[in-house]
C-alpha cells in the first residue's frame, strides 16, 4: 500500500476539483487540525494553539494520527494509519467525517506530509489548506516556513500571528 498510495493520491489529487477560496480570519468559523501525535509536549503546544483560536470564536476540530491501541483517546477524534484501504479509501468513520467539513482553514501541523495524511488534505473539503511542509502535487494553500521550524510552540505562535494577519 505505501507503494501504491503515492500513485493513487496523484490520481486523486486532479480529479478532486473544489473551490478554495479563503476567508479573512475575523470571518472565519470553522478550523481543522490534522497531525500525527507525538507525545505531550507538542499536544501541549497544540492545545494551547486551540484555547487561541476558541478565545477568538472559532471552532476547532482535531484529528490525531496514533500508532498504538493506548494512545487512543476518547477526547479527541483519532485514526489510525493503516485503516486506509487498497484505492485509498478510509475504513475510519473519524477520517471520513473530517474530509467532508467544510472547513475556512484546515491546518496540517506535522513537518513532512505522509502519503495518509496528503490522501486526507487533498480529498478534504476545505477552503484553504495551511502546513509547514512544502509538497510536490502543491497541495497546500499556504505554506509557513520559520526560522525555529522543530520548536512545535514557536510554529504555532508563527502561525496564529500570520492567520491573524489574512484580511
Amino acid at each position: 500500500m505505501k507503494f501504491l498510495l503515492p500513485t493513487i493520491n496523484l490520481i486523486e489529487n486532479k480529479k478532486y476539483r473544489i473551490n478554495r477560496i479563503s476567508l479573512n480570519y475575523n470571518n472565519s468559523k470553522y478550523f481543522g487540525i490534522l497531525y500525527e501525535y507525538v507525545d505531550e509536549n507538542k499536544q501541549k503546544a497544540i492545545n494551547s494553539f486551540i484555547k487561541k483560536l476558541k478565545n477568538d470564536g472559532k471552532k476547532v476540530d482535531l484529528l490525531l494520527a496514533i500508532e498504538k491501541n493506548n494512545a487512543d483517546n476518547r477526547y479527541f477524534k483519532t485514526f489510525k494509519i493503516n485503516e486506509i484501504g487498497f484505492l485509498g479509501n478510509w475504513k475510519n468513520n473519524n477520517v471520513k467525517s473530517f474530509i467532508y467539513q467544510p472547513y475556512d482553514f484546515l491546518i496540517y501541523l506535522d513537518l513532512k506530509i505522509i502519503p495518509e495524511m496528503e490522501n486526507i488534505l487533498i480529498k478534504s473539503l476545505s477552503r484553504c489548506r495551511i502546513g509547514f511542509s512544502y509538497n510536490k502535487l502543491k497541495i497546500l494553500e499556504m505554506i509557513l516556513k520559520t526560522e525555529n521550524e522543530f520548536d512545535v510552540d514557536y510554529r504555532l505562535n508563527k502561525l496564529y500571528h500570520y492567520l491573524k494577519k489574512i484580511k
